[in-house]
């Protein structure tokens, strides 16, 4: 039974926002606890590379993020335009 209850609890925490694992990272609404439409300092002590990275993040310096600066916080390097030199496959759509 230990092992269930641990799984409810784990399951219970990542349903209400409350609580990070690695990787799980926080979607925006989840961070901004308080609903106003930023994830103020304090609210970003829930996830360390937010916290570590805020003056790169913050963008604007008005020491809150916005959906914006975070989107682009979290969609960096994660997304690489293809390379001039592919030639796309017989039938695909253009990129």
């Amino acid at each position: 039974m230990k092992t269930c209850k641990s799984v409810l609890v784990a399951g219970a925490l990542l349903v209400s926002g409350t609580a990070v694992s690695a990787g799980f990272p926080a979607t925006f609404e989840a961070l901004d606890t308080n609903g106003d439409g930023y994830i103020s300092n304090e609210e970003a002590n829930a996830r360390k590379d937010l916290t570590k990275s805020w003056q790169a993040i913050d963008k604007n310096t008005d020491n809150k993020l916005d959906i914006t600066e975070f989107d682009a916080f979290e969609g960096k390097g994660r997304y690489t335009t293809p390379e001039e030199s592919e030639e796309p496959e017989p039938g695909a759509a253009p990129y």
